[in-house]
């Protein structure tokens, strides 16, 4: 359930592509809501800088779907929450036209579902951990899912990047930040995990950590 690898060509490519299309240009502070449930327009939106939360909220929890990047696109016609969580650019237009921009040129189709994708598969995964996984088993999937797409092979093992801060992290997981923040100490003095600094973990051994989410069918 991590925020997904981004190419930065690839991103830079669709989003020079979607700048020809007449978006309309928007800034968000940090903290700002683009859309909730009750309050949204009908707009489909690219992010052109920064980062946004897609999320559920219920009385006293949330629940992190997805985090958007630079060359995601999504649509504030969702009953979720869409939050910046960094100041972020966003490029917009409504529903109606970008369907028409679509039929017309059916070539960023293939952007638009690999974010949509990607986010129901997000979706699928958490309500599959809430269900049938507790929360170390999740922290432990979430961790080798980084490794297997973003890793980088080392002497020591693999080294993963923490782009999203323990509280984001948590939030993906359906838990506190001060229970994950607990597991990765309690892995790092067991050996399993290393810090490399604040925004980098060395995972020692994936088997070990593939040990602490078996599959909750076997």
């Amino acid at each position: 359930m991590d925020a997904a690898p981004h190419s930065p060509h690839h991103s830079r490519n669709a989003l020079a592509q979607f700048s020809q299309l007449g978006f309309e240009r928007r800034e968000l502070a940090k903290g700002c809501l683009l859309s909730t449930p009750t309050v949204r327009r009908d707009q489909v939106f690219i992010v052109h800088s920064g980062r946004l939360r897609v999320y559920l909220a219920g009385e006293n929890r949330e629940l992190s779907l997805s985090f958007l990047e630079p060359g995601d696109i999504y649509t504030t016609h969702t009953p979720t929450y869409v939050e910046a969580v960094a100041p972020s650019t966003l490029l917009l237009m409504e529903t109606a036209a970008f369907a028409r921009k679509l039929a017309s040129d059916p070539s960023i189709t293939p952007v638009m579902m690999r974010v949509l994708g990607r986010l129901l598969a997000n979706a699928v995964n958490l309500v599959e951990d809430l269900a049938f996984r507790e929360v170390p088993a999740r922290l432990a999937r979430f961790l080798l899912g980084l490794a297997d797409r973003r890793g980088i092979v080392t002497d020591e093992g693999w080294l993963i990047p923490l782009d999203l801060g323990m509280e984001d992290i948590a939030s993906l997981l359906g838990t506190t930040r001060q229970t994950v923040s607990l597991l990765i100490n309690q892995w790092t003095r067991e050996g399993v995990l290393q810090r490399q600094g604040r925004r980098r973990l060395l995972v020692r051994s994936l088997a070990a950590l593939a040990e602490r989410c078996p599959d909750p069918a076997a």
